[in-house]
């Protein structure tokens, strides 16, 4: 590739080497821009890494790779070649002393709920959507209960939403719910499964998916080995401040974890790193409304126990999920239902997620104890008796800031952000912590990927990336 005027002309710094920073790094690698990206952490990923622990690879929750974009699909194909394999979605939800399918489908939870439940939640949603014509729809309760009538809402979704945001559904941004789940309603489950359309269905809540047989987070140490071959990842380096000039970013003073400190300059800037993190750097500090702003913003944090058992594998699945409140995890999933390669041979794993806050007492417990924990609460939801004595191994991994929080009134705060954000003329927000938005990894992925062209002379508009979707795992036949 020969490199362009504009090309040669421009420095950029990349904050944060999550899927959106590397994405980013990729597209300006291959078009011969100097580039540094700075991430905190000892390796790249963010929370779509695999960790490794004594042969065992693990996933932070588990991920896939999915997409209606063909663009975005052809990147994530040419980058990793033949490590991708297809994997079959067969995910379950614990519910009521019993296991369904998750996305239920009209006919399990019909025959699993009875038919005095099934009239109550019929009836139910028919009053709802009668109700909720007129009406504004604000909070994540009033989004569900629009959608799948109150008693749906109350015996199947409530719980395990507010597992996993901390907080009452009536508090909740109806926003989240538009972005994350739209076009999912009860109305659209019994039609699908009655009436199955292949011009309009969705080909599905994917059947199935694409995934790298060592982990999705070979996708970011993909990324990263291309970006090296011209540029630099700094690992273990943090942003500490932003300092600027006349409405223009000018520099970073980057701290290692070794106590160093440089100033970098570029000419442009690019940051995945949380928004709130972003904001409080500024040198000089950003007004007291904009401070303020990012301090009304919150995250929820991200506790994963993984189980290592001496086993063949002990589930079918590739997700359950647990809204039973009585239950302190929300979500496991076994990595080697994903690929025979994330266990050892003869061994399997099983990854719990627990959706909380640094201040919770949970955060922390000495992982012994929550080792213990896990294997008395897995007990709990009767899913593979005895299994407990197979037993080798545990390990703990703590993520802060997992999710961004979606509560009641948050767009007003995120929005005094974005505007002074805009005043910058080389600075550009982008992936799940930089938009703050609550997206799926081919998001992020495309975030960066318009963030690097708009440098290269594109106008896209970042925002459009999660706000033209419809629901996140939808995806529609093409030219059927």
């Amino acid at each position: 590739m020969v490199m362009s005027e504009k090309s040669k002309e421009l420095k950029v710094i990349i904050m944060g080497g999550g899927p959106a920073g590397l994405s980013a790094g990729k597209i300006l690698t291959d078009a011969e821009v100097n580039c540094i990206v700075f991430e905190k952490d000892d390796g790249v990923g963010g929370l779509s890494r695999t960790h490794s622990h004594k042969g065992f690879l693990f996933d932070l929750g588990g991920h896939r790779f999915f997409t209606k974009k063909n663009e975005l699909d052809e990147f994530i194909q040419r980058l990793m070649v033949d490590e991708l394999i297809e994997v079959k979605r067969s995910s379950k939800i614990y519910f009521m002393n019993r296991y369904f399918n998750y996305p239920p489908t009209f006919f399990d939870a019909f025959l699993g709920l009875g038919p005095i439940l099934n009239a109550q939640i019929l009836v139910s949603f028919l009053k709802e959507k009668i109700r909720w014509r007129k009406k504004p729809v604000i909070t994540l309760e009033d989004w569900m209960i629009s959608q799948f009538g109150k008693k749906m809402y109350e015996i199947f979704f409530k719980n395990y939403t507010e597992k996993v945001w901390g907080g009452p559904c009536s508090q909740g941004s109806a926003i989240w719910a538009s972005q994350r789940i739209k076009g999912m309603s009860l109305l659209s489950t019994i039609r699908e499964t009655i009436f199955p359309s292949k011009k309009e269905r969705p080909v599905s809540l994917i059947p199935h998916f694409k995934y790298p047989a060592h982990g999705i987070g070979r996708i970011s140490e993909r990324m990263k080995q291309e970006i090296e071959k011209k540029n630099q990842i700094r690992l273990n380096s943090r942003i500490a401040k932003i300092f600027h000039k006349d409405n223009k970013i000018t520099g970073v003073l980057v701290q290692t974890r070794a106590g160093k400190e440089a100033i970098e300059p570029a000419t442009h800037f690019l940051s995945s790193i949380p928004v709130t993190e972003l904001i409080l750097s500024f040198d000089p500090p950003a007004p007291k409304e904009v401070i303020d702003s990012a301090k009304r913003l919150r995250y929820r944090d991200l506790l994963i126990v993984v189980l290592m058992f001496n086993s063949e594998p002990i589930t079918k699945d590739t997700w359950i999920y647990v809204p039973d409140p009585e239950v302190q995890f929300g979500r496991l999933h076994e990595p080697t239902n994903w690929s025979r390669a994330m266990s050892p041979a003869g061994k399997t794993s099983l990854v719990f997620e627990y959706f909380c806050f640094e201040t919770d007492p949970i955060w922390s417990m000495p992982d012994e104890k929550l080792a213990e924990l896990t294997l008395e609460q897995f007990k709990k939801i009767k899913l593979a008796p005895g299994v407990e004595k197979k037993l080798i191994d545990y390990c703990v991994v703590r993520v802060k800031k997992a999710y961004p929080i979606h509560e009641l009134g948050y767009d007003i705060p995120l929005e005094i952000i974005k505007n002074f954000v805009k005043k910058f003329s080389n600075l550009t927000l982008m992936g799940r912590y930089g938009m703050f938005i609550y997206n799926n990894l081919d998001h992020s992925i495309e975030t960066g990927i318009r963030a690097a062209q708009n440098l290269l002379g594109a106008n896209h508009d970042i925002e459009e990336v999660l706000k033209k979707d419809e629901y996140l795992e939808i995806k529609y036949p093409e030219n059927e």
